[in-house]
């Protein structure tokens, strides 16, 4: 077949002028993380809030690391501290006001006693048990940050899909105060955050053990190149395991970062320095909520004890989910879900993500549990001339939202077709919200 010249790939790399090409500088900017990355520019950040393999310090008593030098960005009892001090950054508090004043000040808050006392010893104990099944059957997921020098895996592991592991989790998805007692003012922040329409991107958890690698800084959000100064389009509900801070590698954050870094908006170089980041502080039970935009990551455990965190991200409805939980979540969970649940999960769609047309509010739990149970049939190639019992097949389509609502309404359907899917009824229905 001949094609037209100006389609081929010749011609096309003849003519690719990049200087007609008309987002290439957005593109191709790489920021804010060049900035982020440039050495002796921000403060008490030397080498920039980036942790480079290539460059691990050598000759120190914890390889990998110089926890003297109080210029790297991850030692922050020093010059860091000094800066801060005179700063009144959030403090562990309870009243939506002023954990709203503290979000947009400064990109996060602190909510005190945000799990009950036994809300958080019945989720630490579930999440020792877990992480230490989890390494014995040698299914454990090191990630997250650098190994250390001479290590083959990372000295973070993280426990995935944890709606699968434990009942409490579903209900700190839902939000209900019978798992995470200050459920209704997270979602009410939440809400008020990224709108009250947000989808669960992923739920983990995340153990540092003593002496791990930095995680270099970086903004949840940034997975798009976008930096919007008005407002973030995800958000952070973390819940603290073990009581932490400086010591033992509290989260690390840039405190106002989330405005800093979207002022020059997207693609914009970075033309004034950061100030240093802070390791958080907070007690065991303890839950944080930081938007998006706020530039943060694993800090270095200087303890003896591992730490412990859990990390559940929300996102914009258009947003693609981190974790696809319509094929993580067990049968089970999905089959036992609430409404609400099946909507953050990504179960229920809304224009984006169906199967098979569904997305308009359908929920899908029904075509993923006839997956499961390998008797989900395809619309393949179909023609007026189809075979009968083609035409009559019964297609998972069928048993979508849509494929009922629509199944009484087909009026060059066969009679075969209507006689049989005319009156079809959902195979899920969801539970009680």
């Amino acid at each position: 077949m001949t094609i037209p010249e100006a389609f081929t790939p010749d011609y096309l790399s003849a003519h690719r002028e990049t200087e007609q090409q008309y987002y290439r500088e957005f593109l191709k900017s790489g920021e804010p993380y060049r900035s982020l990355a440039r050495r002796d520019f921000h403060q008490s950040a030397r080498t920039g809030y980036h942790y480079d393999t290539q460059r691990q310090p050598e000759n120190t008593p914890t390889p990998g690391l110089d926890l003297q030098d109080d210029q790297l960005y991850y030692n922050t009892g020093g010059s860091a501290a000094a800066y801060w001090a005179d700063f009144d950054l959030p403090q562990p508090q309870q009243e939506i006001g002023a954990l709203r004043e503290d979000l947009q000040q400064w990109g996060y808050c602190l909510i005190r006693e945000g799990l009950s006392t036994d809300q958080y010893q019945r989720m630490k104990q579930r999440l020792e048990d877990q992480a230490a099944g989890e390494r014995k059957a040698g299914i454990a997921c090191w990630t997250g940050t650098p190994n250390a020098p001479g290590e083959s895996v990372p000295r973070s592991q993280f426990l995935h899909s944890l709606i699968n592991k434990g009942e409490q989790f579903v209900g700190c998805v839902e939000h209900d105060p019978e798992a995470v007692q200050a459920g209704p003012l997270i979602e009410a922040l939440l809400g008020e955050i990224i709108g009250r329409d947000f989808l669960m991107s992923s739920f983990i958890a995340i153990i540092s053990n003593p002496f791990n690698m930095p995680q270099t800084l970086h903004q949840d959000q940034a997975i798009a190149p976008f930096q919007d100064p008005r407002a973030p389009f995800t958000c952070n509900t973390m819940f603290v395991m073990d009581d932490m801070g400086e010591h033992n590698g509290g989260t690390l954050v840039v405190p106002g970062s989330h405005r800093l870094l979207s002022q020059p908006t997207s693609g914009s170089p970075l033309t004034t320095p950061l100030p240093p980041a802070i390791n958080l502080q907070a007690d065991a039970g303890t839950v944080v909520i930081f938007e998006g935009r706020l530039l943060h990551g694993t800090g270095v455990n200087k303890s003896d004890h591992s730490r412990m965190i859990l990390v559940m991200n929300s996102i914009k409805p258009f947003m693609r989910q981190q974790e696809l939980h319509l094929l993580s979540a067990a049968p089970e969970i999905l089959e036992n879900a609430s409404a609400k649940l099946a909507y953050r999960l990504g179960a229920r769609p809304t224009g984006l993500g169906g199967i098979e047309g569904a997305w308009q509010g359908d929920f899908l739990i029904g075509q993923r549990l006839a997956f499961e149970q390998g008797n989900y049939r395809r619309v393949r190639e179909l023609s007026p001339d189809s075979p009968a019992e083609e035409l009559a097949a019964d297609y998972g389509y069928r048993h979508s939202d849509t494929g009922i609502k629509l199944a009484a309404a087909q009026p060059e359907a066969l009679d075969a077709v209507a006689s049989r899917f005319g009156n079809t009824t959902p195979r899920w229905r969801p539970g009680a919200d």
